[in-house]
Parts: structure tokens; sequence; C-alpha cells
């Protein structure tokens, strides 16, 4: 049991709300509880999660936060202080009645629902609770609120699950990447969008002053210093929303998977006694070596997407490499790189999001820029010298409204722990 003040801000926040939020007198079987979990940079890594590749995810220190009281049936009735609604849920038919209940459910209710809809079809018991929802996450700006919402989400119903199912302790029910693969599924569910693993490992992996190494493909992970105390990590919003399934993500997959049949097909034909093939599954079996040979048979847009992603794997190793040797202000050439391919290979990059690299390419002492997330929108991530960083500030001030009608925000973040959950005193 934590007193307030040794909470995250905003689980301190949700819990002083609680009883405001909801106040009409229900018999209550717990006491009060809050989750929280973190959401997430990438430092480099984008769009390889779901070609199987590698990927450098930290788990910040902005989270989103549930406290409430479990209740003795299955209902679930929920306060979004972000949304200012209410959404009432009831667990009972779950997993099958998910999608009639998604129907009725605001979008963000949406993530909280399909957590505990995944929960029951591995067989974990939950009672329902009433919740306040609150949390620092910028909703749509690239630092993944929905993953934050999910693994919340996990820990609220283990926390109000009266021990029934534990994660991350020995023995544990569930393991943190079993927790993260769960919520990748509820997010697919949730959102229409078949994204990877990348937010939710983050989030369920988060240590502070430590990045995180994660294979994709085999789900191995190691962490890695992130903690230099001269650099900062500046994520600036376009102010611009975007909706990743709106937004052609699912049809990069596709045709990443595309390339990938392609290529082996090709390498059958021209290395028949070769069994090179059979071990290509994904883009991340496929060699620079092998792109540039066997590329020009393929068509010139799904050449640039594979080239893309190849290349973007073996910039996270490097960027890896570089981490573990102290080398933190090396990594940032790899951004400016990475930002090129996102934008002129994979073409998820948007004007607004060119516009902020381009701003920071011109300012002394920015080590190295790049967009954030699934792209079309969000943010850019930053790694900036600490004396730079307001010069950096004023640069996108002064520039950015005029090119693009838009103003921006900033948001300096630090490396920070992964998801918890505490009675309240």
């Amino acid at each position: 049991m934590s007193s307030t003040a040794m909470l995250p801000q905003p689980a301190q926040d949700a819990a002083l709300q609680f009883p405001i939020a909801i106040s009409d007198g229900v018999q209550y079987t717990s006491k009060l509880g809050v989750a929280w979990a973190s959401g997430r940079v990438n430092l480099i890594g984008e769009h390889t999660d779901y070609n199987d590749g590698f990927v450098l995810p930290i788990a910040i220190d902005r989270v989103v936060a549930i406290a409430g009281r479990a209740r003795s049936d299955g209902v679930v009735r929920l306060w979004s202080s972000h949304f200012q609604e209410y959404a009432q849920l009831v667990l009972q038919g779950l997993p099958e009645t998910f999608e009639q209940k998604r129907k009725t459910l605001p979008r963000w209710a949406r993530y909280i629902l399909a957590v505990m809809s995944e929960l029951m079809r591995a067989g974990v018991p939950l009672y329902g609770f009433d919740a306040v929802v609150h949390g620092d996450v910028p909703v749509g700006g690239g630092m993944s609120s929905s993953a934050a919402i999910e693994v919340a989400t996990a820990q609220a119903c283990m926390l109000f699950s009266d021990g029934r199912f534990t994660i991350g302790t020995e023995g544990a029910t569930l393991t943190p990447m079993e927790v993260a693969a769960l919520c990748q599924r509820a997010e697919w569910v949730a959102s229409d969008v078949r994204s990877g693993i990348l937010d939710q490992a983050a989030s369920c992996l988060g240590r502070p002053g430590l990045a995180v190494l994660l294979d994709c493909r085999s789900l191995e992970y190691r962490y890695l210093p992130f903690d230099a105390p001269d650099v900062s990590l500046v994520v600036i919003d376009t102010g611009v929303r975007r909706e990743l399934a709106a937004s052609a993500y699912n049809e990069r997959r596709r045709q990443c998977e595309e390339a990938v049949q392609l290529l082996r097909k090709c390498i059958e034909q021209q290395e028949p006694e070769s069994r090179a093939a059979f071990a290509i599954h994904a883009l991340r079996d496929i060699t620079q070596e092998q792109l540039d040979r066997y590329g020009y048979q393929l068509p010139h847009l799904l050449r640039r997407r594979a080239g893309y992603v190849i290349a973007e794997n073996a910039r996270v190793l490097k960027a890896a490499r570089m981490l573990e040797e102290g080398a933190i202000e090396k990594v940032g050439p790899l951004l400016w790189k990475s930002h090129a391919g996102l934008r002129d290979e994979y073409e998820v990059s948007s004007v607004e999001l060119d516009a902020l690299v381009e701003i920071a390419h011109q300012v002394p002492g920015v080590l190295g820029a790049r967009m954030l997330g699934g792209g079309f929108g969000g943010s850019t991530i930053n790694l900036v010298r600490n004396e730079a960083v307001e010069a950096l500030r004023q640069a996108v001030n002064n520039q950015y409204p005029s090119r693009t009608g838009l103003q921006a925000n900033f948001d300096t973040c630090k490396a920070a722990g992964g998801p918890g959950n505490s009675w309240v005193n």
C-alpha cells in the first residue's frame, strides 16, 4: 500500500478524482487502488516490428493511470478525464460478445474492453470495477497512449482481481512479454490496425535510464544504457492527429509481405540448389546483398518499401552498439537517415513532420531528429545537446507556424520505469 505522494502524478490525480467522478453510493469490494503504465518513444526502428525486425524503444515519464475500486458484479464503469465522458461495459459474455459491445463504446473505452476480453480469452477471471482514467501521454502524438491504456488496464485488472492472477513475479500467471502480446492483440481488435508489438513491449519493459533492444520475432530483449546527462530527448508534436488505419499503415504491411513473397520466389528460381529461400519469412530475413541482387525484379514501389525496412534494421543494430559503448551522440546521424527513409522510401511522413525535422537540422547542437510513430502526423523525436534545447524551441516557434499554420508543442522526456499498481492509503 502506498501513499499517493509515492505514485506518478497522473496516478495521484486519478485517485483524487475518483470519489468526485464516481459518487453514487455503490458498495465496493476493495480499497481504492491505482494502476499505471508509460507511454513510449522509439529511438529508432520504425515499421520494423511487424516485419519481424528490431526496435529500440524507451518507456518515458508520461503515464496513463486508472484509479478505482472493485465491484461485486461484472460491470465496469469508467470516467475519462481527457475526453470528459463516461463509458460502461459488462464482462458477461466476453470474449464472444466483444464486437457487439465494442460498437456501443467511445473509442478510448474500446481499448479497455479489448484488454479485458483478451484476458478472459486467456482464462483469467475478472471482477468488475469503477474507475477514473487519467494521464499525461499526449493522445495521437506518437507516444502510444493506446499502449499505455492497454497495459494500465492489465495492471488494474490484476489489482482488482483479488489476487487471482499476477504479472511479472516469480510463478506469475503472465510474464511482461505475455502481457505485451495480449495487449497487442487487444490493439488489433480495438483499432483494426495490425500493429507490431513495439508499443506494448516498451510500456511493459520500461526501466529508468535504459532503452530496450527488442527482437520482434523471438521477443528476446536486452537493456542498454540511455542516461546521458548532457543530452536531452525532445519530442515535438506537430499538432496533427492521425488515424493509423486511415494512414495506410495496413497497406504498408501488405506491401512488405508482398515484397517478401516476390523476393523468396526470385531466390528460389535463381538459386534452385540453395536453401536460402527456405529461411525467408519476413523482410528481416532479406540481406542488403540479396536486395541488391534481386530487387530489380520487384515493382519499384515494393523495392523502396523493402529497402527502407532492411536499412532500418541495420540502423537499429548499429545504434544499439553505440549505446553499449556509451556513444549516444553518435546515434544522431542515424536518426536523420531514418527520417529520410521514412519520407522518401516508406512514404509515411507529412509536410508538418518534414518541416520540424528540417528546422531541427538547422540548429547547432541538434544531434539528430526523425518522425516518430506510424506517420502522417504526430511527433518528431530529437536528440539535442542540453545547451541547444532552447535554441531549438525558438527556431520551431519562429518558423513552424509560418510554414504550416500550426503551433508545435515541446516535451522533454526521460527514460522511465515500467507499469505498476498499488492500493492507496
